[in-house]
């Protein structure tokens, strides 16, 4: 990408045409501030007063200058203060797309099924901006209550759409010949940059919230006139659905913890149904603590020349902190920052839409101790000759990889699938298994399998553990709607895992701890196995979550 020159073009508010040209040795502590958010955007600079061009360093004349993505952007001076010495002037600027919001106004009205570009020529009407690059996102309806102006229009549009606003203008010769508003799916770039303590990252505060967890879900949504559509009709007359699982670990002294929800949807013919099918799903999200970060990094491009490491509005990075315990991976998008041209070690970068990804050596480490804990003394030379083919399959695979920490999550997920393979399969050569559609009487601990088969088309195999029935076959039923997608991508991965499986180490530790632990009494044979479980028990490919590492 083409560096930026970092000069400042001053424009006369009234001509809009450019007046003078600030190259970077004749202004100094120059920052930006930029939010992706709320596009908020604004500059400032000093000069000298000696400077022949700081006169036209005057309020509401503009000034413009390149994003390190080839954007222009203006911005209104808002002040420039002399100093006491009256040796320098200190200029603050905003960006100019705020005066949209006092250049018209949006009447009360219901605008029917309309296209992004329709909508946006509704609020640009009267303006001098205009539409810009845009990217197909249906057609929508928009009910406006009250008056309101054209930047809270377009904000509300950008919402209704999902899509990001991006404002840049144009320039030909000495004169801006365009004013632009783009709506795009996405500001920023993808690119596998990777940011690491001691390198660019400065500091990382993970942050574990418990406030908004509930045990029970109250939903409704807002019907015709005063009535409220709830789930009580279809759910026993209860309005709420609870959790088990959250409610074992959060429960208020036997005391359910209660939370609101109202679906943000356009449905205009809410059932009942679909309003508990959306409940389910909600408070799946809400079970866990919510897990934020607060995440400081430095640009390094420019501080040691480093072109290929450039951070852009937008952009989603990988974050390293080997220093948690245990290590921390993330994923993160760069929505706020702090750019300085003169001086790169001004620039700062903020972080948002957070996701935590998993060390797959450390996780294989858990799956493989977890392993080992349940062969216990039924290990037969089978048992072994497969986990040795497991371990090479996953070496070869991993030789192929990429070794970034965007992979590590699907690496995770591969190992997560051999590991649950072999404990199936280990503990299948312990007893028969018992297909029913209620649990078998008289179980016996930690040898008993039941596979319930009450949904014939995904069965679940469950182990006795002397007091409750274990689950062996993974719960997708949160991911249910992206497992095609996750299938169509395993080929992928299979070339392209996160981290290497270290083969020796994983050979030779199965090998020591089980080598001498064959036992082939009352173990059934594979081929025997293989046949009661063929076309009932699948391993499927998921991403782990937080609770399932905790129990690894």
């Amino acid at each position: 990408m083409r560096k930026t020159s970092g000069q400042l073009h001053v424009v006369d508010h009234s001509t809009e045409q450019i007046v003078a040209v600030l190259q970077p040795k004749d202004y100094r502590d120059d920052l930006r501030h930029w939010e992706i958010k709320n596009n908020i955007d604004r500059l400032e600079f000093k000069v000298f007063t000696s400077l022949p061009t700081a006169a036209t360093l005057m309020q509401q004349n503009l000034i413009l200058r390149e994003t390190r993505d080839g954007r222009i952007i203006p911005y209104t001076i808002d002040e420039a203060i002399q100093t006491t010495d009256k040796r320098s002037i200190h200029v603050y600027a905003s960006a100019v797309w705020v005066e949209i919001a006092q250049a018209n106004y949006i009447r009360p009205q219901k605008i029917q099924s309309k296209t992004v570009n329709e909508f946006m020529d509704m609020a640009l009407a009267g303006t001098k901006w205009k539409r810009g690059f845009t990217e197909y996102s249906g057609f929508h309806t928009m009910t406006i209550d009250t008056f309101i102006d054209p930047l809270k229009f377009l904000k509300d549009i950008a919402s209704l759409f999902h899509l990001e606003i991006q404002y840049r203008v144009e320039v030909l010769g000495s004169q801006i010949v365009g004013w632009y508003v783009d709506m795009i799916q996405r500001r920023g770039k993808d690119e596998g940059k990777e940011i690491t303590l001691g390198k660019d990252l400065i500091g990382i505060k993970r942050i574990e919230n418990t406030r908004n967890i509930c045990t029970a879900l109250v939903g409704f949504v807002k019907g015709e006139g005063d009535s409220v559509i709830t789930i009580e009709s279809i759910n026993k007359g209860l309005p709420y659905i609870v959790d088990t699982q959250a409610f074992q670990l959060w429960n208020k002294q036997g005391f359910h913890r209660f939370g609101l929800y109202t679906p943000e949807t356009e449905n205009q013919n809410m059932t009942p149904q679909r309003l508990k099918t959306l409940m389910e799903i909600e408070i799946k999200k809400r079970r866990n603590a919510a897990v934020t970060y607060e995440v400081e990094a430095q640009s390094i491009n420019r501080v040691f020349g480093f072109d290929h490491e450039s951070i852009f509005e937008g952009d989603t990075i990988r974050i390293k902190d080997k220093g948690f315990k245990p290590k921390l991976y993330l994923e993160a998008r760069a929505i706020a920052g702090d750019e300085s041209y003169k001086n790169p070690l001004q620039d700062r970068y903020m972080f948002g839409d957070y996701r935590e990804i998993v060390d797959p050596n450390e996780e294989l480490r858990k799956l493989y101790n977890k392993i080992l804990g349940s062969l216990g003394d039924k290990a037969n030379k089978e048992t072994l000759e497969q986990l040795e083919k497991l371990a090479k399959e996953a070496q070869e695979t991993a030789n192929n990889s990429k070794q970034t920490a965007d992979d590590a999550s699907e690496a995770a997920k591969i190992a997560k699938d051999i590991a649950d393979a072999v404990v199936i399969k280990q503990k299948d050569f312990q007893t028969k298994i018992i297909k029913s559609t209620t649990p078998p009487s008289n179980p016996i601990k930690d040898l008993t399998l039941w596979l319930d088969i009450s949904n014939p088309e995904k069965p679940i195999l469950y182990l006795w553990n002397g007091t409750n029935w274990d689950r062996l076959t993974p719960d997708t039923s949160i991911i249910d709607a992206d497992i095609k997608g996750i299938e169509d991508e395993i080929k992928k991965l299979q070339t392209e895992v996160g981290s290497k499986v270290n083969q020796e180490w994983v050979k030779e530790q199965i090998q020591t701890d089980i080598k001498n632990k064959a036992d082939i009494k009352d173990v059934y044979k594979r081929t025997e196995i293989d046949k009661a479980l063929e076309g009932h028990v699948k391993v499927q490919s998921y991403e782990i979550d937080k609770k399932a590492l905790q129990e690894g």
